[in-house]
């Protein structure tokens, strides 16, 4: 895939409305193709039950056809029912969490959007902002941020605010007004596509063959607009943290998910060939483990690798595009002895890790049990 360039803030809204209008034909046309066959159903059920020429044989062959209408309206409808997917992580009230609550509406007040109703706390090393209305399909727009409790224990609170300060971008830029709407028409659309793929009847195939050319140039034209956008948030975010803090924290946090992804979790499961259960509790000890095990290891090689990775369909930049975008240069991470999470979820962390512990434990627990299996079999053998 070819890099795809920042573009002015007008560019980036042409794509959005264009992609937007494209979702609600699409999904208008499914709406009326389940009212049409619906209708055309129940009219073959009045006639076949209403009219005396259609008895016997012809009476069985109409039944048969409102069955088959019936099915295909079935059918279109539940591609067009697909539910958003269930918001991620713990709900953290402004009562738990004040002053990260702060942060958001200061930052929020800075950028001169709207702040945060909901913050969550997930297990992921990410950070993303969501909106949905209130009633699933119509109401006001509800906005949502989901924090990762492995990003918080990963950066500073000055990079946290970096963080915070791209996401509520998103919302000061294109999830306002009918962008909100828009943006929301879209994932609805691509959620449909995803479920015509994944079913199996020839109905759906049909669709997916047919329309195959269509659905990866929109695909395309999306991963463009995410790009165009994440590029927009980064430039409207750097006017207020710097240029400089926002690309040491994308580093950073590259950096981090790379050494939690392999070094802390394959150290964490590394214990299931000693003991039946683990010694720590990965969420509850993140913190401390992060900040020993990382800089404790080379991390250069990681650096590089990093910044010289393979551009390909991805829906976000390559790290080193952003940074290039922004004219900063790739840092090495300096310890820093505060972390956002003992700075900004001091009250309700300790309830959080204990709820994400007792999740992955759950998780865990089988492959764990198989491996120990499989380790303590041979010693005992011998």
């Amino acid at each position: 895939m070819t890099r795809i360039r920042p573009r002015s803030a007008a560019t980036v809204r042409r794509l959005a409305r264009r992609l937007s209008w494209r979702a609600a034909a699409a999904l208008g046309v499914l709406a009326t193709v389940v009212a049409g066959l619906a209708a055309a159903a129940g009219g073959v059920v009045v006639v076949a039950l209403t009219d005396p020429r259609l008895a016997g044989l012809p009476q069985i062959a109409a039944a048969a056809l409102a069955g088959a209408l019936a099915w295909l309206a079935v059918c279109v409808a539940r591609w067009l029912a697909v539910p958003p997917p269930p918001a991620e992580g713990v709900r953290v009230d402004r009562e738990a969490a004040p002053a990260l609550y702060r942060l958001v509406d200061n930052l929020a007040e800075r950028m001169g959007t709207a702040s945060i109703g909901t913050i969550r706390i997930s297990s992921e090393m990410n950070a993303a902002v969501f909106q949905r209305p209130e009633h699933g399909a119509w109401g006001a727009m509800r906005t949502t941020l989901i924090i990762g409790l492995p990003l918080v224990h990963s950066v500073s609170p000055r990079q946290l605010a970096a963080i915070l300060a791209h996401e509520l971008a998103h919302l000061n830029r294109q999830r306002g007004g009918w962008l909100a709407w828009g943006a929301h028409g879209r994932a609805w659309w691509h959620r449909v596509c995803e479920r015509i793929a994944a079913d199996d009847n020839w109905l759906a195939q049909l669709l997916d063959h047919s329309f195959a050319r269509w659905a990866e140039a929109d695909l395309m034209s999306a991963v463009k607009l995410n790009h165009l956008e994440e590029y927009e948030a980064d430039r409207l975010a750097a006017r207020v943290v710097g240029a400089k803090l926002l690309g040491d924290t994308l580093v950073e946090v590259a950096m981090k998910a790379n050494f939690i992804e392999t070094d802390y979790w394959d150290a964490v499961m590394s214990q299931a060939s000693a003991m039946p259960r683990p010694s720590l509790r990965p969420f509850r000890d993140m913190g401390m483990g992060v900040a020993a095990g990382f800089h404790a290891a080379p991390q250069h090689r990681v650096l590089h690798s990093l910044v010289c990775e393979e551009r390909g369909l991805n829906f976000h930049p390559t790290l080193t595009d952003r940074l290039v975008a922004l004219g900063v240069a790739p840092r090495m991470p300096q310890p820093d002895d505060t972390t956002a999470a003992s700075h900004y979820l001091q009250r309700s962390l300790p309830g959080l890790s204990r709820v994400f512990d007792r999740r992955w434990w759950r998780a865990a627990r089988s492959d764990w049990r198989r491996y120990y299996a499989a380790a303590v079999a041979p010693a005992e053998a011998d």
